[in-house]
């Protein structure tokens, strides 16, 4: 790990009823978006879909996926603009780890 680099848990939640080739496509995007900051996924866990604890967006589950990432701090806010782009997205979180 790079002395700036921190570690971070991305999770996301996707549209459920995406065609699987598209929600591929939509984390291979995250992955891009990710490594063009500088970052680096060391795990990725597919959780699936699972339903959410309320709605959001009409959307009674989602398909959850969670990264832990290691990037520069400074580049951390650049991540989440461009993941906050994302319309298939329908939330997410970065959380600093410990």
């Amino acid at each position: 790990m790079k002395k700036n680099n921190k570690k971070y848990e991305l999770m996301v939640i996707i549209k459920p009823f995406l065609p699987e080739d598209v929600r591929k496509k939509l984390l291979k995007n995250i992955k891009k978006i990710i490594a063009n900051k500088d970052g680096k996924i060391n795990d990725e866990d597919l959780w699936g879909k699972r339903h959410l604890a309320y709605k959001i967006d009409r959307h009674e589950e989602g398909y959850y996926v969670v990264y832990k990432i290691e990037a520069p701090g400074e580049r951390i806010n650049e991540i989440e603009e461009e993941i906050r782009t994302i319309n298939d997205i329908i939330r997410y979180i970065i959380i600093k780890e410990k």
